[in-house]
């Protein structure tokens, strides 16, 4: 019976994320990844592994070589199963490529007659899929002789959800932009091309200053339809969701580390109020936090060889989650 109320209280919860009627896909209103979920899923303007191909597909032209990511998350005291794995794959130094799927699994749901009292006839299962095909596409332009990175990118998601003998499919788009500006180059440094008589151009390296980013994402592009196979052809819709974001990254040369802060806005009210720290050591140990609906998370990362962990604690009324990832690049 406890089990019966616990499933029920996740549906209510999965519809009750929309503010004023019941949609459908809001699995994919979870996030993923370590790194993101521990800066509190402002990573719109970051995004740039595996995970960008949920987070912002723009994200994925900054992937320097292939990269696999896997990450696994048991949800609501271990009723639910949140899993994701992505593949980012860089074609060249402007177009890369990205494959992801999500899958949220609930197992074992009691079976109950409508008679009050009744026992268990059985049990049924809950599995709700998405599987995303991304590309983004990268160039430098130079607008007031001032270079700026632009990123552009988009993700088709394949939407397929069954819950014991009905199943439900539907197709929707999401839509990225990045934005990526060199404080250097805009605020200290005179073009190469600049004659100074008796004087040698400046050359200071980018690394020394900070980087700005900028970001704007569309999920859900002009709606996502999920149409069921019950008699009445009952159809779900997904909205359009828009979001915009900023972030900052300032490397500390002396410690070969440096701090990331981020955040995020949306016109959909369970992404609101995102906001990201990030503080990291050598590439090698990071530590994050962030903020996401007046919820305080954090989380954590660490590289080995070409591997990367990352961990992020997400507290939540029917159960905290602690989401484990991890990242290998080829």
């Amino acid at each position: 019976m406890i089990k019966k109320i616990s499933v029920i209280a996740l549906l209510l919860l999965a519809a009750g994320l929309a503010e004023a009627e019941s949609y459908g896909g809001e699995f994919l209103n979870l996030g993923v990844g370590g790194r993101a979920q521990g800066m509190g899923g402002a990573y719109g303007p970051l995004a740039d592994d595996a995970s960008a191909v949920y987070w912002n597909p723009a994200g994925l032209s900054e992937v320097i070589r292939p990269e696999m990511m896997f990450c696994h998350t048991q949800m609501f005291s271990g009723l639910a199963n949140h899993d994701f794995i992505g593949l980012a794959w860089p074609l060249n130094k402007r177009l890369s490529l990205g494959l992801g799927w999500i899958r949220l699994g609930v197992d074992d749901i009691p079976r109950y007659s409508y008679d009050v009292g009744t026992v268990s006839e059985g049990s049924f299962g809950d599995n709700e899929n998405a599987v995303f095909l991304a590309a983004a596409f990268k160039r430098e332009v130079c607008p007031f002789g001032k270079p700026v990175r632009l990123s552009a990118g988009g993700s088709v998601k394949l939407i397929y959800d069954k819950i014991d003998d009905r199943q439900a499919s539907g197709l929707g788009l999401d839509l990225g932009l990045q934005a990526r500006v060199w404080l250097a180059e805009w605020l200290a440094v005179r073009s190469a091309n600049q004659v100074i008589i008796g004087m040698e151009p400046a050359v200071v390296d980018r690394s020394n200053w900070g980087t700005l980013g900028f970001s704007l994402e569309v999920q859900d592009a002009g709606g996502t339809s999920i149409s069921w196979n019950t008699i009445s052809q009952h159809r779900d819709v997904k909205p359009a969701g828009y979001k915009a974001g900023i972030s900052y990254v300032q490397p500390i040369s002396p410690w070969r580390s440096r701090v990331t802060v981020s955040a995020e806005a949306s016109s959909l009210s369970y992404q609101k109020g995102r906001l990201g720290l990030e503080y990291d050591f050598r590439s090698l140990l990071s530590a994050r936090l962030g903020r996401d609906q007046r919820e305080l998370v954090w989380g954590g990362g660490m590289a080995v060889w070409r591997l990367r962990f990352d961990y992020a604690y997400v507290p939540h009324q029917l159960g905290s989650t602690h989401r484990v990832g991890c990242g290998f690049r080829f």
